[in-house]
């Protein structure tokens, strides 16, 4: 790979035949193999191993006494179930050995065998990637507001920013894929045998696994996720302030050779994946949608499932097969004898009366008086309403390059600036309100390429309003 590559290179900090036993036939034992070998040996809930490692002897013996117990192997590469245990435990042992999971090492006279720290990190990520269950969320704003506090208010080191950094990415990654495991997952519940084991699959998979688990309270006033614009003030003042300076030396400090790039590079990746933050709306709005068409589905297909017949079209089957082979005389249908269509048998046409005539309201055209007046009337409140393009017009002829315009500077020179303004003092009180602004206020779409913050604590007074003083700045989103 080029060195602009900017894909990670991982099989530069792990071997090159490392995912080889997962690959194969028998994934699913070597997988059962390294996890029972993680949690006794090499895991964090594992004795502190030996700094010379195990003895090979200790991890064979180990490996046998699984396979004792549990055996379900199949024919791999030519190694048979009927082999003899101890070399097929050898066997498993080399394989997991030559694809780099075990190091191997001779003291002495012993073969001592270790797990390498990459290897051993990227087993306990995929052993968490296997247990993981619903997040809550509102545990982890929290912790990604306390560590940002931490650097803004303790001078906490660079080392608190990137764990900050590293939850949210982790947060946002998490609902994006809850979507995809949703929309992943209905198809494949409807192939369910049963109502009941639809029923069953739906509750155990679909909610137990998949929802968040505070995903209930996510809408409310005083859930955390409600204080992500704390958490992006506090990414704003480290930005802008002395903080910025403190940790870009703490970065140069720690980086190989002082290099200065790198260390504002690592600064700034920091801080964009903790601006990234600003997005976990977008996807909450998309997850809701996701889950009310899952749900929607589901309801339809219970419906239909406890509606419709058991085994219908077993029954619609069996009857055809019944009349293709019953005699012709018991397939006559059982009616009375006589003609089926006959003009006696058939109901007199029913004789319509024939509709009313209408005729149109006569109509008397407006003068032009009332033309202009109502011309007049419709240019009034058209003025008087104001649009997120009147808005965003009104908003940029006042920015224009900048980044940042406080109240004191709007200026008010009509009714459509006058009522502009309004909107805006309207959108600052509603934002700087406990849990800011709802998710369904519907001025939120007038947010258009800026932000309205509050200053509670000063007054802007002009000739027609007197409001608290609010700062227009332009987003990241702004054209």
């Amino acid at each position: 790979m080029s060195g602009s590559d900017p894909t990670p290179a991982l099989f530069a900090h792990l071997p090159d035949g490392l995912f080889g036993p997962l690959a194969s036939p028998n994934r699913l034992h070597y997988w059962s193999i390294l996890g029972r070998l993680y949690a006794e040996y090499f895991g964090p809930d594992a004795p502190l191993p030996p700094s010379d490692g195990y003895p090979r002897r200790e991890l064979t013996a180990a490996i046998e006494r699984w396979l004792l117990s549990d055996d379900p192997w199949d024919d791999d590469e030519g190694e048979s179930p009927d082999t003899p245990l101890t070399v097929r435990a050898n066997a498993i042992y080399e394989r997991l050995r030559a694809a780099g999971w075990l190091r191997q090492e001779r003291v002495g006279v012993r073969e001592m065998a270790s797990m390498t720290q990459p290897v051993s990190l990227l087993l306990g990520t995929l052993w968490d990637f296997a247990e993981r269950g619903p997040a809550f969320l509102g545990a982890k704003i929290r912790s990604v507001e306390l560590l940002l506090r931490q650097v803004v208010e303790h001078d906490a080191g660079g080392d608190a920013l990137d764990e900050a950094a590293d939850q949210t990415r982790g947060l946002l990654s998490h609902v994006a894929a809850i979507s995809v495991r949703v929309r992943d997952l209905m198809p494949e519940l409807i192939k369910a045998g049963s109502t009941a084991q639809f029923a069953r699959q739906l509750f155990e998979r679909y909610v137990t696994e998949l929802f968040i688990g505070d995903y209930a309270h996510l809408h409310n006033a005083d859930h955390p996720l409600a204080r992500r614009t704390a958490v992006l003030a506090l990414v704003r003042d480290i930005e802008h302030s002395d903080h910025r300076g403190r940790l870009l030396h703490w970065y140069q400090e720690r980086t190989p050779g002082h290099d200065a790039e790198r260390a504002a590079g690592r600064l700034e990746r920091s801080l964009r994946r903790l601006r990234e933050l600003d997005r976990i709306a977008e996807y909450l709005e998309r997850l809701d949608e996701d889950i009310r068409q899952a749900n929607r589905r589901a309801l339809a297909f219970l419906d239909y499932r406890l509606r419709a017949p058991d085994r219908f079209d077993v029954l619609l089957q069996r009857a055809c097969r019944g009349a293709l082979a019953a005699p012709e005389h018991e397939l006559r249908l059982p009616v009375a004898p006589g003609p089926l269509l006959d003009d006696t048998r058939l109901r007199a046409p029913r004789n319509r009366s024939r509709p009313i005539p209408r005729t149109a309201n006569v109509t008397t055209p407006p003068t032009p008086e009332q033309l202009a007046r109502m011309h007049l009337l419709r240019q009034m409140k058209r003025v008087r309403q104001v649009l997120p393009e009147d808005l965003s017009r009104y908003v940029n002829r006042h920015l224009g390059g900048r980044e940042r315009v406080s109240s004191d500077e709007l200026a008010i020179d009509s009714i459509a600036d006058l009522r502009a303004y309004q909107v805006l003092s309207t959108l600052a009180l509603r934002g700087h309100r406990n849990g800011g602004m709802r998710r369904d206020d519907p001025l939120r779409r007038m947010l258009r390429g800026f932000d309205v913050e509050l200053d509670a604590r000063a007054r802007t007074a002009n000739d027609h309003l007197d409001t608290p003083r609010f700062t227009l700045r332009r987003t990241r989103h702004a054209a």
